[in-house]
């Protein structure tokens, strides 16, 4: 989910560009458009203080012209009739842009209580959305919000040496204020919003998310905050002997890189060569393996006592699992969608680190950085006293045709066409027959014809004898991903089918002292360009001069 700046941070005067610039054009969970102050301004800002709070702008359409919309004394007194109505306490301030007066409500995160429409529906923001929660998902919800969360409970003693300055001054430094010293890490916690503060003589309140965040060891202060890592032989599921053991433990941001070091390290990778180019490619994405380790650290229930993060890494899989069930409405099927914070000040303190990049799109990440790099997708498990996450390394195209793939430039390419440009690569062209046995189920002549509109492929040939190839573009662009002497190799099948009259794939192998695989792309190329001519099907086929 996007962010949305604060009230005070919105200039009071701006140009058109600015104000689309530092807003963006795009409804989302943090932002909505009104024309005017409309009755359905209630159910915004009830959904937007049920999930993360926001920004209503008063005075643009649904075609984002802005028509404006001045902060008259009718509107203020509506804009607050309706909010009192929600039982949300928001701030109403006026803008201009390019000299037209908008209104932009903001809208408070309400934590603890639970925030309803008058007629009594309780909503969420999802997208530019206000939608209903019903049913279990709406019990879950409440009985969350009823609970105070674990991150809120204060700290007993406070003892300022037991926290890491560094870890703090780097927080502070992402957010944008200046560094301290020691004396004045209370203040610099406050500032955090993981403490809260007290006029004197009262001291102020530290908070677990303190601990958890920037404690040199939280355990003396919190038990289990910390992350046990374990190495196993084999593939399970049972219990294989243990390779290495280790304890992650220090301020949160020292413990993500931890983990991330272990689990890179017994997980392993692959290299590989395109042509002239080598490649090394981590055994997971890098991205999907610290947004488990994270999604761990920032979701699990710091109200377990004792209860640790545990990372297992087997020889075919990682697995994180962390204490706590899903929070709020979230569940195993709707999680790509749905956002929850258990902890919103860790998770906060985390964002601006930049671990979270936007609230409620890491894990829908994981499942698309996996689909593009051909993997199994990410496999989550919840009961009510933990959830895990299990990566699998098991790939659906080889290694060697992803670096390939990756070098064509296109953002996420979509399986099918990913695995039709790898069997054009490898085969030297496809048929529509070839791919129905090789892509079951898939309508093979729509998706033909959509990559030959899109220049992925080529069409040689027609009606039956059709074939398709990479397109001209796809090789200047990524080139066949095949060896130097391709040239070399295939004028000597040129030759050989010359002098004996016929050749097929696996005695072009022969020749060459290559795999059947590179041969018959090669074949496949000297008969698209008319220089042989093919005859019969893929594995018995023989190629005549022509």
């Amino acid at each position: 989910m996007t962010t949305v700046p604060q009230l005070g941070e919105v200039p009071g005067s701006l140009t058109r560009d600015a104000f689309w610039e530092l807003l963006g054009r795009v409804e989302h969970a943090q932002l909505d458009f009104k024309r005017g102050v409309a009755t359905d301004v209630r159910d915004t800002i009830a959904a937007m203080a049920m999930t993360e709070g926001g920004l209503i702008v008063h005075g643009v359409d649904d075609r984002r012209c802005i028509v404006g919309c001045p902060l008259s004394q009718n509107t203020q007194d509506r804009i607050t009739r309706i909010a009192m109505e929600c039982g949300v306490d928001v701030q109403v301030r006026q803008v201009a842009v390019a000299a037209v007066r908008l209104t932009i409500t903001a809208v408070p995160a309400v934590r603890r209580r639970i925030v309803t429409t008058p007629d009594g529906r309780l909503l969420r923001r999802v997208g530019g959305d206000s939608q209903p929660l019903r049913g279990d998902a709406m019990a879950r919800f409440v009985r969350e919000r009823e609970q105070r969360t674990a991150e809120d409970q204060p700290v007993v003693v406070f003892d300022p040496s037991a926290y890491s300055i560094e870890a703090i001054n780097e927080a502070l430094r992402a957010d944008g204020r200046p560094r301290v010293d020691a004396e004045r890490i209370p203040r610099a916690l406050a500032d955090l919003q993981v403490a809260i503060p007290a006029p004197p003589p009262l001291d102020q309140r530290v908070l677990r998310a303190a601990v958890v965040l920037f404690a040199r060891d939280p355990r003396g202060l919190l038990r289990g905050a910390a992350v046990q890592l374990v190495r196993r032989t084999g593939t399970g599921p049972r219990t294989g002997p243990t390779i290495e053991r280790v304890e992650c433990v220090g301020p949160l941001a020292a413990v993500v890189a931890c983990c991330l070091e272990f689990i890179v390290r017994h997980s392993g990778g692959l290299e590989v060569v395109t042509g002239q180019r080598r490649e090394a490619l981590p055994a997971y994405p890098p991205t999907v393996v610290r947004e488990a380790v994270v999604n761990a650290l920032a979701h699990r229930d710091y109200g377990l006592a004792g209860a640790t993060v545990d990372v297992t890494v087997w020889d075919d899989r990682v697995e994180v699992k962390s204490p706590g069930g899903l929070p709020g409405h979230v569940t195993v099927d709707n999680m790509r969608e749905e956002h929850y914070s258990r902890n919103p000040r860790i998770m906060r303190v985390l964002k601006t680190l930049g671990y979270v990049e936007e609230y409620g799109e890491g894990v829908d990440r994981m499942f698309r950085e996996m689909a593009a790099r051909f993997m199994e997708p990410p496999v989550f498990e919840a009961t009510a006293v933990s959830v895990a996450v299990t990566l699998r390394k098991r790939v659906l195209i080889d290694v060697e045709d992803q670096v390939w793939l990756s070098q064509l430039g296109t953002d996420e390419l979509a399986r099918n066409d990913a695995q039709i440009l790898v069997l054009a690569r490898r085969e030297g062209a496809v048929t529509p027959r070839s791919l129905r046995t090789r892509i079951p189920g898939a309508d093979v002549d729509a998706l033909l014809a959509r990559m030959v509109s899109k220049g992925l492929l080529r069409r040689v040939g027609v009606r039956g004898g059709s074939r398709y190839v990479l397109s001209e573009a796809i090789i200047a662009r990524a080139g066949t991903g095949l060896p130097d002497d391709w040239q070399t190799h295939r004028q000597a099948l040129l030759d050989e089918i010359r002098r004996l009259g016929s050749l097929s794939s696996a005695e072009g192998a022969v020749l060459i002292d290559r795999d059947v695989v590179y041969a018959r792309a090669l074949l496949n190329e000297l008969a698209e360009v008319g220089l042989v001519r093919a005859e019969g099907r893929t594995r018995a086929r023989r190629y005549y001069p022509d």
